[in-house]
């Protein structure tokens, strides 16, 4: 793929924006997403150093593993001024997938916030980069993503059982899919206003 491609661009909604992440986004997302109920169901724990945010999303603003084999595309969203959340995705250019995940704070719990950014994502990731298909780990305990993953589509496809072990359990795992044709037939949103890039 040409470098010159913009691999992670600006995407907006009718009431959302997401920005591609960058270091400068470190002490608002430090402020967003400290709630320790966010990080029950998946590893790690709020951030407490925005300068360690910040060197940690300086280096993905590489957006491209060292090998070039996977694009990581971090988006931060936003409502107004106020940071929602996050939403990512691991692309895996040769096969033409993309693992796919979403952190949102709990004041933006329940309120179609992430069913629009994530539609958002995935019609860039299929319309601009060639992703034919969808993967999202959920962990079993997780309802609440579960239920956001079936809003959009996705189909649970297998179990893992000890896929991880944190904060002193063991977590089970989800596997769900969604191919980007089925996504495409029924995303109620308009396409993106974007260059298609190809892989």
């Amino acid at each position: 793929m040409p470098a010159e491609i913009e691999v992670n661009p600006l995407l907006t909604t009718p009431t959302l924006r997401l920005e591609p992440q960058v270091a400068a986004h470190a002490p608002a997302v430090l402020a967003a997403l400290s709630d320790p109920r966010i990080y029950l169901y998946i590893p790690g724990t709020p951030p407490t150093d925005a300068e360690a945010l910040r060197r940690r999303f300086a280096h993905q603003e590489s957006r491209r593993s060292p090998d070039g084999r996977e694009l990581w595309l971090n988006w931060i969203v936003y409502s107004g001024q106020t940071v929602l959340g996050t939403v990512q995705a691991t692309v895996h250019v040769a096969q033409r997938t993309a693992d796919v995940a979403y952190v949102f704070a709990p004041g933006a719990w329940g309120k179609g916030h992430a069913a629009e950014a994530m539609r958002a994502m995935l019609g860039f990731l299929h319309a601009g980069l060639g992703v034919e298909e969808f993967v999202a780990h959920l962990d079993t305990r997780n309802g609440a993503s579960r239920r956001l993953a079936q809003r959009l589509g996705f189909v649970q496809t297998d179990l893992i059982l000890g896929a991880d072990h944190f904060k002193g359990s063991v977590s089970d795992e989800y596997v769900y899919k969604l191919s980007a044709a089925a996504f495409s037939a029924s995303s109620p949103t308009p396409p993106l206003d974007f260059p298609p890039a190809g892989l």
